[in-house]
């Protein structure tokens, strides 16, 4: 599903930025730009890396 309509990102991008290793808003701006535009998706975005973010510790 595409997150970031601004910038065509999707959930899956999303996740495999966190994945490789992007740890907040501005680590997934960086690589994924995610949320860089006008903003309206980072609600969405800021749940998926806290959803991400605390499966990836549980895991480890």
């Amino acid at each position: 599903m595409v997150v970031c309509h601004c910038n065509a990102v999707s959930d899956h991008e999303i996740r495999a930025a966190v994945a490789a290793g992007a740890c907040d808003a501005e680590g997934l701006a960086a690589s994924c730009n995610a949320g860089t535009r006008c903003g309206g998706c980072r609600p969405v975005v800021d749940a998926i890396l806290s959803e991400t973010t605390v499966t990836i510790a549980t895991a480890a």
